[in-house]
Protein backbone atom coordinates (compact mmCIF):
# COMPACT_ATOMS: atom_id res chain seq x y z
CA UNK A 1 0.00 0.00 0.00
CA UNK A 2 1.21 3.45 -0.77
CA UNK A 3 0.88 6.68 1.14
CA UNK A 4 -2.68 7.73 1.92
CA UNK A 5 -3.81 8.72 -1.58
CA UNK A 6 -5.01 12.30 -1.88
CA UNK A 7 -7.26 13.94 -4.43
CA UNK A 8 -5.40 14.76 -7.62
CA UNK A 9 -6.11 15.77 -11.19
CA UNK A 10 -6.40 13.13 -13.89
CA UNK A 11 -3.68 12.84 -16.53
CA UNK A 12 -4.53 14.30 -19.94
CA UNK A 13 -7.04 12.24 -21.93
CA UNK A 14 -4.56 11.78 -24.77
CA UNK A 15 -2.10 10.17 -22.36
CA UNK A 16 -4.82 7.88 -20.97
CA UNK A 17 -5.72 6.75 -24.48
CA UNK A 18 -2.06 6.09 -25.25
CA UNK A 19 -1.64 4.01 -22.09
CA UNK A 20 -4.71 1.90 -22.84
CA UNK A 21 -3.69 1.30 -26.45
CA UNK A 22 -0.15 0.37 -25.44
CA UNK A 23 -0.74 -1.72 -22.31
CA UNK A 24 -4.13 -3.31 -23.04
CA UNK A 25 -4.34 -3.51 -26.82
CA UNK A 26 -0.61 -3.72 -27.69
CA UNK A 27 -0.74 -0.57 -29.83
CA UNK A 28 -3.53 -1.90 -32.07
CA UNK A 29 -6.70 0.10 -32.63
CA UNK A 30 -9.68 -1.49 -30.87
CA UNK A 31 -13.33 -0.35 -30.66
CA UNK A 32 -13.34 -1.41 -27.00
CA UNK A 33 -11.39 1.71 -26.09
CA UNK A 34 -14.61 3.78 -26.22
CA UNK A 35 -16.10 1.61 -23.45
CA UNK A 36 -12.85 1.84 -21.51
CA UNK A 37 -12.96 5.65 -21.62
CA UNK A 38 -16.60 5.65 -20.52
CA UNK A 39 -15.68 3.47 -17.54
CA UNK A 40 -12.88 5.87 -16.62
CA UNK A 41 -15.33 8.78 -16.82
CA UNK A 42 -17.59 6.90 -14.39
CA UNK A 43 -14.74 6.59 -11.88
CA UNK A 44 -13.21 3.22 -12.77
CA UNK A 45 -9.49 2.83 -12.09
CA UNK A 46 -7.27 2.99 -15.17
CA UNK A 47 -5.08 0.15 -13.83
CA UNK A 48 -8.08 -2.15 -13.48
CA UNK A 49 -9.19 -1.30 -17.01
CA UNK A 50 -5.75 -2.09 -18.41
CA UNK A 51 -5.83 -5.23 -16.28
CA UNK A 52 -2.26 -5.45 -15.04
CA UNK A 53 0.58 -3.48 -13.49
CA UNK A 54 4.37 -3.75 -13.93
CA UNK A 55 6.28 -4.34 -10.69
CA UNK A 56 10.04 -4.99 -10.55
CA UNK A 57 10.34 -7.07 -13.74
CA UNK A 58 7.01 -8.78 -13.08
CA UNK A 59 3.58 -8.55 -14.66
CA UNK A 60 0.97 -8.29 -11.89
CA UNK A 61 -2.51 -9.24 -13.06
CA UNK A 62 -5.41 -7.34 -11.43
CA UNK A 63 -8.36 -9.48 -12.54
CA UNK A 64 -9.67 -10.06 -9.01
CA UNK A 65 -9.37 -6.37 -8.05
CA UNK A 66 -6.63 -6.53 -5.41
CA UNK A 67 -5.01 -3.40 -4.06
CA UNK A 68 -3.14 -1.83 -6.98
CA UNK A 69 0.65 -2.03 -6.39
CA UNK A 70 2.15 1.35 -5.47
CA UNK A 71 5.56 2.85 -6.33
CA UNK A 72 6.42 3.18 -2.61
CA UNK A 73 5.91 -0.56 -2.11
CA UNK A 74 8.03 -1.25 -5.17
CA UNK A 75 10.77 0.96 -3.67
CA UNK A 76 11.18 -0.99 -0.43
CA UNK A 77 10.64 -4.36 -2.14
CA UNK A 78 13.66 -3.62 -4.32
CA UNK A 79 15.69 -2.97 -1.17
CA UNK A 80 14.61 -6.20 0.50
CA UNK A 81 15.57 -8.09 -2.65
CA UNK A 82 19.09 -6.70 -2.23
CA UNK A 83 19.12 -7.86 1.41
CA UNK A 84 18.00 -11.36 0.40
CA UNK A 85 20.66 -11.57 -2.30
CA UNK A 86 23.31 -10.76 0.32
CA UNK A 87 22.50 -14.08 2.01
CA UNK A 88 23.29 -16.04 -1.17
CA UNK A 89 24.16 -18.87 -1.74
CA UNK A 90 22.11 -19.95 1.29
CA UNK A 91 18.42 -20.71 0.66
CA UNK A 92 16.17 -18.02 2.10
CA UNK A 93 12.62 -18.58 3.32
CA UNK A 94 10.23 -15.64 3.01
CA UNK A 95 6.67 -14.93 4.14
CA UNK A 96 4.66 -12.35 2.19
CA UNK A 97 1.76 -11.56 4.54
CA UNK A 98 -1.29 -9.39 3.79
CA UNK A 99 -0.24 -10.44 0.33
CA UNK A 100 -3.08 -9.04 -1.83
CA UNK A 101 -1.97 -9.36 -5.45
CA UNK A 102 1.20 -11.18 -4.39
CA UNK A 103 3.33 -8.47 -6.02
CA UNK A 104 5.95 -8.38 -3.24
CA UNK A 105 6.56 -12.12 -3.08
CA UNK A 106 6.40 -12.58 -6.85
CA UNK A 107 9.03 -9.85 -7.29
CA UNK A 108 11.24 -11.60 -4.72
CA UNK A 109 10.98 -14.80 -6.78
CA UNK A 110 11.78 -13.11 -10.08
CA UNK A 111 14.82 -11.28 -8.72
CA UNK A 112 16.46 -13.84 -6.41
CA UNK A 113 17.62 -17.46 -6.52
CA UNK A 114 17.01 -20.40 -4.17
CA UNK A 115 14.26 -18.45 -2.41
CA UNK A 116 11.13 -20.10 -1.02
CA UNK A 117 8.10 -17.87 -0.44
CA UNK A 118 4.83 -18.49 1.39
CA UNK A 119 1.93 -16.11 0.71
CA UNK A 120 -0.61 -15.39 3.47
CA UNK A 121 -3.93 -13.79 2.54
CA UNK A 122 -7.34 -13.97 4.23
CA UNK A 123 -9.46 -13.23 1.13
CA UNK A 124 -10.20 -16.35 -0.97
CA UNK A 125 -10.52 -14.33 -4.17
CA UNK A 126 -7.15 -12.73 -3.61
CA UNK A 127 -5.60 -16.12 -2.88
CA UNK A 128 -6.70 -17.02 -6.41
CA UNK A 129 -5.19 -13.76 -7.63
CA UNK A 130 -1.84 -14.65 -6.05
CA UNK A 131 -1.88 -18.09 -7.67
CA UNK A 132 -2.67 -16.51 -11.04
CA UNK A 133 0.25 -14.09 -10.74
CA UNK A 134 2.63 -16.88 -9.77
CA UNK A 135 1.64 -18.83 -12.87
CA UNK A 136 1.74 -15.72 -15.06
CA UNK A 137 5.33 -15.08 -13.97
CA UNK A 138 6.30 -18.74 -14.38
CA UNK A 139 7.18 -19.48 -10.77
CA UNK A 140 7.63 -23.18 -10.02
CA UNK A 141 4.91 -24.53 -7.65
CA UNK A 142 7.69 -26.31 -5.76
CA UNK A 143 8.93 -22.95 -4.48
CA UNK A 144 5.79 -21.54 -2.87
CA UNK A 145 2.61 -22.05 -0.85
CA UNK A 146 -0.49 -19.85 -0.83
CA UNK A 147 -2.08 -19.96 2.62
CA UNK A 148 -5.54 -18.62 3.43
CA UNK A 149 -4.78 -17.09 6.80
CA UNK A 150 -6.00 -14.29 9.06
CA UNK A 151 -2.60 -12.82 9.91
CA UNK A 152 -0.76 -15.79 11.52
CA UNK A 153 -3.59 -18.14 12.46
CA UNK A 154 -2.61 -20.83 9.90
CA UNK A 155 1.09 -20.06 9.64
CA UNK A 156 3.25 -22.76 11.22
CA UNK A 157 6.75 -22.27 9.88
CA UNK A 158 9.60 -19.89 10.60
CA UNK A 159 11.12 -17.48 8.11
CA UNK A 160 14.24 -15.48 7.41
CA UNK A 161 12.22 -12.53 6.11
CA UNK A 162 8.62 -11.54 6.83
CA UNK A 163 7.39 -8.92 4.38
CA UNK A 164 4.27 -7.01 5.33
CA UNK A 165 2.12 -4.36 3.68
CA UNK A 166 -0.81 -4.30 6.10
CA UNK A 167 -3.90 -2.06 6.00
CA UNK A 168 -2.94 1.17 7.79
CA UNK A 169 -5.31 4.00 6.88
CA UNK A 170 -7.51 5.20 9.80
CA UNK A 171 -11.20 4.65 9.15
CA UNK A 172 -11.94 8.31 9.92
CA UNK A 173 -9.68 9.56 7.10
CA UNK A 174 -11.72 8.52 4.08
CA UNK A 175 -11.96 12.17 3.01
CA UNK A 176 -8.20 12.10 2.35
CA UNK A 177 -8.42 9.13 -0.01
CA UNK A 178 -8.89 9.46 -3.76
CA UNK A 179 -12.46 8.90 -4.90
CA UNK A 180 -11.35 6.27 -7.41
CA UNK A 181 -9.52 4.36 -4.66
CA UNK A 182 -12.56 4.42 -2.36
CA UNK A 183 -14.84 3.36 -5.17
CA UNK A 184 -12.72 0.59 -6.68
CA UNK A 185 -10.09 -0.81 -4.35
CA UNK A 186 -10.74 -3.26 -1.48
CA UNK A 187 -11.41 -1.39 1.77
CA UNK A 188 -10.15 -4.35 3.81
CA UNK A 189 -6.71 -3.76 2.31
CA UNK A 190 -6.80 -0.05 3.11
CA UNK A 191 -8.40 0.62 6.49
CA UNK A 192 -7.43 -0.57 9.97
CA UNK A 193 -9.45 0.89 12.83
CA UNK A 194 -9.72 4.48 13.97
CA UNK A 195 -5.95 4.85 14.42
CA UNK A 196 -4.91 2.77 11.40
CA UNK A 197 -2.94 0.43 13.67
CA UNK A 198 -5.34 -2.43 14.36
CA UNK A 199 -3.69 -4.89 11.95
CA UNK A 200 -0.16 -3.68 12.73
CA UNK A 201 -0.62 -4.34 16.47
CA UNK A 202 -1.83 -7.90 15.84
CA UNK A 203 0.89 -8.54 13.30
CA UNK A 204 3.80 -7.32 15.42
CA UNK A 205 2.56 -9.11 18.53
CA UNK A 206 3.01 -12.49 16.80
CA UNK A 207 5.58 -12.00 14.05
CA UNK A 208 8.57 -12.85 16.27
CA UNK A 209 7.16 -16.37 16.78
CA UNK A 210 7.74 -17.01 13.09
CA UNK A 211 11.25 -15.61 12.67
CA UNK A 212 14.43 -17.63 12.40
CA UNK A 213 17.57 -16.43 14.19
CA UNK A 214 18.84 -13.28 12.46
CA UNK A 215 15.47 -12.91 10.79
CA UNK A 216 14.03 -9.62 9.62
CA UNK A 217 10.59 -8.00 9.39
CA UNK A 218 10.01 -5.40 6.68
CA UNK A 219 6.76 -3.51 7.19
CA UNK A 220 5.18 -0.61 5.32
CA UNK A 221 3.17 2.04 7.21
CA UNK A 222 1.47 5.39 6.67
CA UNK A 223 2.43 9.02 7.16
CA UNK A 224 2.45 10.22 10.76
CA UNK A 225 2.48 6.70 12.27
CA UNK A 226 6.16 6.37 13.14
CA UNK A 227 5.93 7.35 16.83
CA UNK A 228 2.96 5.09 17.55
CA UNK A 229 4.53 2.16 15.69
CA UNK A 230 7.83 2.57 17.56
CA UNK A 231 5.94 2.26 20.86
CA UNK A 232 4.43 -1.02 19.64
CA UNK A 233 7.80 -2.32 18.47
CA UNK A 234 9.48 -1.55 21.83
CA UNK A 235 7.15 -4.00 23.59
CA UNK A 236 8.80 -7.02 21.95
CA UNK A 237 11.81 -6.09 19.82
CA UNK A 238 15.24 -4.55 20.47
CA UNK A 239 16.67 -3.48 17.11
CA UNK A 240 14.96 -1.68 14.25
CA UNK A 241 15.44 1.02 11.62
CA UNK A 242 12.86 3.35 10.11
CA UNK A 243 13.39 4.13 6.43
CA UNK A 244 12.16 6.75 3.98
CA UNK A 245 10.61 6.12 0.58
CA UNK A 246 11.71 7.66 -2.71
CA UNK A 247 9.72 10.80 -1.87
CA UNK A 248 11.55 11.41 1.41
CA UNK A 249 8.67 10.24 3.63
CA UNK A 250 9.05 7.70 6.44
CA UNK A 251 7.42 4.68 4.84
CA UNK A 252 8.74 1.36 6.23
CA UNK A 253 10.54 -0.18 9.14
CA UNK A 254 13.05 -3.04 9.30
CA UNK A 255 12.99 -5.03 12.56
CA UNK A 256 15.94 -7.32 13.34
CA UNK A 257 15.47 -10.53 15.32
CA UNK A 258 18.41 -12.12 17.13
Amino acid sequence: MAKIPTLSTKPPREKIIRWILQDKYKNKSNPGIAKDLARIDSGKSLDYIIGWKPFLNCKIDLSFKPLIPRPETEFWTEQVITAIRERSPLPVKVLDIFSGSGCVGVAVFKNTKKTLVDFAEIDSRLARQISLNLKLNRISPRRYKVIKSDIFNKIKGKYDFILSNPPYIPTNRTSKVQRSVLKNEPHKALFSGTDGLEHIKKFLSRASEHLNANGQIWMEFGMGQKIAIEKIIRQKYHHWQFKKDQYGRLRFVIIFWE
